[in-house]
């Protein structure tokens, strides 16, 4: 079987309102967009550098980082997407490319008031088929980075929920397609006999039989 090799991730952003609108920019948010590793694993074994591309209104909106922790700090006013790019240990692994939306807005009051922040966070994984020699040995070598705080804690608990919801939601996902193909499939099959049946229809009415041929 071929070789595969999964690391999971978690990426994202968190904001919080200033309370109310800043003078000098007009800002009224300061928000973090992040990658992170799921299993708090060193990622620097098998990542060399993680790119964010931000609104081109902000000065240098591309933001390549080399080392971990793998996130930009700012503020804004307003939501937008990014473009995070992750380039791996062996130059030859095409990096990953996927668009994350920032959100700075919620419903939750207490997040309206920046009594608490929003976290807008994704589970996902990065799946490697037959990876080369270089890179096998590179993520084979990774070390759990130490949990020292209950808020790191908390973030691990939090993340093993947003895995369970994610892969459930992949699943109800997979199946919905399954029986949306089933239903293409059977609908096609009925079509092609209605066809089938009409085509054997017309000819019998068009055969021609002994009492309509004319004999001299």
């Amino acid at each position: 079987m071929p070789m595969v090799i999964v690391k999971p991730i978690v990426y994202g952003n968190t904001a919080k309102h200033f309370g109310s609108k800043r003078d000098s920019d007009g800002h009224t948010h300061k928000w973090k967009l992040y990658v992170r590793s799921f299993n708090n694993d060193d990622m620097t074994k098998y990542i060399n550098r993680i790119q964010f591309r931000l609104h081109e209104t902000y000065q240098t909106n591309v933001r390549v980082l080399n080392q971990p922790p793998y996130e930009i700090e700012e503020s804004g006013w307003g939501e937008f997407e990014t473009q995070i790019t992750i380039f791996f240990a062996d130059p030859y692994e095409k990096p990953v490319i996927f668009f994350f939306h920032l959100k700075l807005f919620s419903t939750d009051p207490d997040v309206v008031v920046g009594r608490k922040p929003l976290v807008n966070e994704y589970y996902d994984e990065l799946v490697f088929q037959e990876p080369s020699d270089v890179l096998t040995r590179a993520m084979n070598s990774t070390q759990l980075l130490p949990i020292s705080t209950e808020e790191n804690r908390a973030r691990e608990l939090e993340y093993a929920k947003r895995k369970i919801y994610t892969v459930a939601r992949i699943k109800r996902a997979r199946e919905r397609v399954r029986h949306e193909i089933q239903d293409l499939t059977d609908r096609l099959r009925l079509t092609q006999q209605n066809i089938k049946h009409v085509r054997q229809r017309s000819i019998t009415l068009i055969s021609p039989t002994n009492d309509n041929i004319i004999r001299d």
